[in-house]
Parts: C-alpha cells; sequence; structure tokens
C-alpha cells in the first residue's frame, strides 16, 4: 500500500484535532470473514434504494445522473419508494414520470375520469415503453402521501421491490454521483477485506465538492456520537469530522441513512424496521447497533462516491401553506412516534421512562417486574432487534459511549474520541448474521412478523444463511488467518517498497485460495456452503486483470 501524504494511512479530523490513522487490518491477528463476488467485480449487479416524500423533480435528476455517472448502467437496478399526492399527480409528479421527461418522454394532456383511464394507461405504457431503462431497470412503490410515516417507514418498503442483485445501496432523492460510482464503490468494498463491510458516511455537498474538486483527498467522517434527552445514542445529520488521504476505507463507529452500500444479505440481515415510525435521529444508532450486533461493519470510504444535491431546495419549503413552516411534512402521530421511541429505547435496554403500558404496546408480557416485561419486548423484536454476533456490551466499549442505568445516571456519549481508526472486533463466524440475540430462550411471547421479499429467491430471502466459505466457526478462521498472516508476512517487505495494495490483495487472496482447497476440497466439500473453487478463481483472475504484475 502506497504511503499517504498526510501519514502513513491518513490523517482524520475528529472535530477538534488531527489524527493519525494508526489502525491497520493487514496487522490483526483475527480478520473479517473475506470479499467474495460472485461474478467478478466488474460485473456485480447493484441495486439502488431512493425513497423520495413529494420531491419527484430532484429525484428525478438523481436518477438520470445514476444511470449517466456509472460504468455499467445495465448492471444498475432501481428501486422507488414514491410518496405524493396522487389526487393531483401534475402538482406533485412522480420521480419516474420526471425522468422519463427529462428523457424526453412526457404524458399527454387527458381529461379527468374513468372513462378517460384507458387512454391515460395507454399513453403513460407509450411512455415506459420509450423512456430509456425505465421498464426493465426501475421498479417502485407508490402511496398517498397522507400515509406517509417517515424516512424509516418508507425505507422499509424497498423490500417489495428488491431483486436478486449482488449489491444494494441506499442513498437520499437528492444525491449526485461521482464518474464512475458504481466500479469506484465495489473496489472500495473488495478494499475493506469484509464480506459484512457496509460503505457509509455522510455524502459531501455539490458545494464543497465545487469547492474542493473531485481528487477524493477529503471525505467527510461523523465522529461524535451524543445521549439523547431520553437515553438514545444519536449521530448528527451533517459530518463534524473529515477523514484526508486515506489509503483505503475506514472502520467507523457511525453511519448515515443518506448513503450505504453493502452486499444485499444487508437488506434482509438487517431489514429497514417499518414500526419505526415518525422517526428521524432516535432510529440511527438502534439500526446501527442491529447491523453491528450482526456481524456488519461500516466503514468510511477512502473517496467520495456520491455527493448531497444542496443545490436546489425541496419544492415549496420556502412557500407557506405546506405544513409547518411550509414544508411538506408527512403527518404528524405524536402515540406512534412515542411508541416507536419507546421500540428503541427496548432495543438497547434502556428502562428509565417507561411505562407497562408502553411495553404491552410492543407485546411484552414477559416475567414479573418491568425488567421481564422488556426482556420479552426485546425478543419481540425478532429481526428488528440486535444480533447473536456481538454484544451489546462490546457496541459500547467499540464506540466509546455509555447507555443510562435504571436511574437515569451514567450515561455519556464519545466527543468524537477514537475516530482516528476504532479496532475490530472479532466474532464466531458460524452464527449466522440472521440470528436474533433472544432465539431460542423462549422469552419473545409476541415475536414481530419477518418481512418478505418476494422479487428476491436468493437464500438470505427466505432464513437461510448467506452462503459464504467460512461458516465453520473459529477453529476454521485460526487456519484461514494463520495462513493469511503467513501470506502477509511474505509480502510485507514488498509492500514496504512501494508495491501497490491491490497486489498485496491479490497475493491475499491467492493464500485464500490455496487454504481453501487444502481445508475444504478434496473431496467434493467445496460446493458444500455454495461458494466453488471456481468462484474464487473468477475473483482471483478479476483482480488480475484490473492489476497486472
Amino acid at each position: 500500500m502506497s504511503a499517504s501524504i498526510n501519514g502513513k494511512y491518513g490523517r482524520v479530523f475528529d472535530g477538534r484535532s488531527f489524527q493519525d490513522v494508526v489502525y491497520d487490518p493487514l496487522e490483526r491477528p483475527l480478520a473479517p470473514v473475506p470479499p467474495i463476488t460472485t461474478a467478478g467485480p466488474s460485473l456485480s449487479t447493484i441495486f439502488v434504494s431512493i425513497p423520495q416524500f413529494r420531491d419527484g423533480k430532484r429525484c428525478a435528476r438523481t436518477l438520470r445522473r445514476l444511470f449517466r455517472s456509472a460504468s455499467h448502467p445495465d448492471r444498475i437496478a432501481v428501486g422507488l419508494v414514491e410518496q405524493t399526492d396522487t389526487e393531483h399527480p401534475k402538482a406533485d409528479p412522480t420521480c419516474l414520470e420526471e425522468y422519463c421527461k427529462l428523457e424526453g418522454y412526457e404524458m399527454g394532456v387527458h381529461k379527468p375520469g374513468v372513462a378517460h383511464k384507458g387512454e391515460r394507461q395507454a399513453d403513460w405504457d407509450r411512455v415506459i415503453e420509450g423512456c430509456p431503462r425505465a421498464r426493465e431497470q426501475v421498479r417502485s412503490v407508490r402511496f398517498h402521501h397522507h400515509h406517509a410515516k417517515g424516512p424509516v417507514y418508507a425505507r422499509s418498503f424497498i423490500r417489495k421491490v428488491l431483486g436478486n442483485e449482488e449489491f444494494c445501496m441506499q442513498i437520499d432523492a437528492a444525491t449526485d454521483f461521482a464518474q464512475g460510482w458504481d466500479d469506484l464503490a465495489i473496489k472500495q468494498w473488495v478494499e475493506t477485506g469484509n464480506e459484512y463491510a457496509v460503505l457509509s458516511n455522510v455524502p459531501m455537498s455539490d458545494k464543497e465538492r465545487e469547492k474542493n474538486g473531485d481528487s477524493g483527498a477529503e471525505v467527510p467522517r461523523q465522529c461524535a456520537i451524543k445521549i439523547g434527552s431520553e437515553g438514545v445514542p444519536l449521530f448528527e445529520n451533517v459530518a463534524d469530522g473529515k477523514a484526508i488521504g486515506l489509503t483505503r476505507p475506514l472502520l467507523s463507529t457511525t453511519q448515515s441513512s443518506s448513503f450505504a452500500f453493502a452486499k444485499c444479505h444487508y437488506e434482509t440481515n438487517v431489514p429497514h424496521d417499518p414500526f419505526a415510525v415518525q422517526l428521524l435521529e432516535t432510529e440511527k444508532f438502534p439500526r446501527f447497533a442491529r447491523l453491528w450486533t450482526r456481524g456488519y461493519d461500516v466503514y468510511t470510504p477512502s473517496l467520495n462516491i456520491v455527493y448531497r444535491d444542496n443545490v436546489a431546495l425541496h419544492p415549496l419549503h420556502h412557500t407557506t401553506g405546506h405544513g409547518e413552516s411550509g414544508e411538506r411534512k408527512w403527518p404528524k402521530n405524536d402515540g406512534e412516534r412515542r411508541d416507536a421511541h419507546v421500540r428503541m429505547k427496548v432495543l438497547l435496554d434502556i428502562h428509565h421512562g417507561i411505562t407497562p403500558a408502553e411495553i404491552a404496546s410492543l407485546g411484552g408480557a414477559g416475567g414479573a417486574g418491568i425488567g421481564g416485561k422488556i426482556s420479552a419486548a426485546r425478543a419481540n423484536l425478532g429481526i428488528y432487534g440486535l444480533g447473536r454476533r456481538r454484544t451489546l456490551e462490546q457496541l459500547l466499549e467499540f464506540t466509546g459511549i455509555a447507555l443510562p442505568g435504571r436511574d437515569f445516571t451514567g450515561q455519556h456519549g464519545n466527543d468524537g474520541n477514537g475516530c482516528s481508526g476504532p479496532a475490530w472486533v472479532p466474532y464466531d463466524v458460524s452464527i449466522s448474521g440472521k440470528a436474533n440475540l433472544f432465539d431460542g430462550t423462549g422469552t419473545a411471547d409476541d415475536l414481530d412478523p419477518e418481512p418478505i421479499f418476494p422479487l428476491r429467491t436468493m437464500p438470505d430471502a427466505t432464513g437461510g444463511q448467506y452462503d459464504h466459505p467460512f461458516a465453520m466457526g473459529n477453529a476454521a478462521w485460526d487456519e484461514m488467518t494463520a495462513q493469511r498472516r503467513a501470506t502477509e508476512d511474505g509480502s510485507r517487505e514488498a509492500s514496504s517498497s512501494d508495491v501497490p495494495y491491490s497486489v498485496v490483495f491479490l497475493l491475499w487472496i491467492a493464500g485464500l485460495y490455496v487454504w481453501f482447497g487444502a481445508f475444504a476440497g478434496g473431496d467434493g466439500r467445496t460446493k458444500r456452503k455454495g461458494v466453488t473453487e471456481d468462484r474464487l478463481h473468477i475473483m482471483v483472475l478479476e483482480i488480475q486483470r484490473q492489476n497486472p504484475v
């Protein structure tokens, strides 16, 4: 890996001062599950989810830029969640309608009423047929904005349009992209060395992009975690720090809902909670807790992949007559919001300020006392609760925060400390990422239903564990990491002599290939978990093509 001009591995500004990045993932005795791509990095498909609330025009520009900026637009699929005024479509158009209009395909003027429904449908079919990529590559869910319940609720509908794509990317309706963003994202994901990696950070604004250019040397990074008024940790909407000159993606203690890129088993193992309604900030850390305890790790990318389009405001944000302060907001329901807030506290085992009646609303009958009821309510969360690969206590140590005790004392945030590179926390890989914290305990008395993915036929969508070649537990993992360390030791001298990181990674993959053949091959077992030697060989050949030695 070539050295950064800002330090060996780059520098991080944590909101107060600069720190050298000190964490080197290659020097760890245990390592994450290595990344596997089914068809090679340059052949993988990507599903992009975009929820929009009465924001069709900006969303249309995002959709157009998404395809035009991609290196391989034919391998991109889009899932739209459209929340619009279905009774007045001209005043509040959908993202897809506006996108097709930008591409030169627009519906004509038709008379209202049922009698003219057929001609309107025929005209729409004409538009969709001619509109580039609309019919084959864009799927959508649409409902009236009066039924909207916030961004988390909207994202939960992605399950209805997620297909068999390999990678999933989550963005906002007003997003811009680096040129070749699809290749950049997959390459960054591979460089984490982690099958369960999630690339995520607060996107840089277009205005900052104009000022800094597209060099990618400076990337927003969120550092501080604060404790909210009721004890739930919070992430800020804006990045309070930045990473400069990173040589590879950097492990993070925060994530952003405005950009996330991962394998699509992330969407099935950590589905968006449809019961977290009416929430904005309160749901972010609980979601991070869910993904982290299920074995996923968030990384700040070493370059900017997407940007926040803040050139144009959301429609009518500055005009009176559309909700409070003139903004187009979803209908408020204080009772629903309170129930969802209690749900987040229960997930994190925060007892203070929760009444028995509120616990009962979550199905927490449980044993005697509030503790027993909360345990039952936590178990009832099921797939929307914590996982079993890591514990809540490990998460608090990893993030450097403390949750309030029963008497609502002792809580504290992290003040941005540890932002220059937290240490990766190992887990037993034989435990499925889908395994829930309370599975097999008999504690649940009203388990939340699992989400259904009607278009996805992969095993991870129907309750199976995602296939990877190392499902045998830590014993096999020790063997693999020993082989990896031996490979790294042999290549470290070459690496320190300005040999590109990609070559080191190639040598590591080669060592992985040798290990796989030695410990899993020879008797047909190479296909036992759905990953063959051929697939690993494809990965090696793909890296060779991209990085000839």
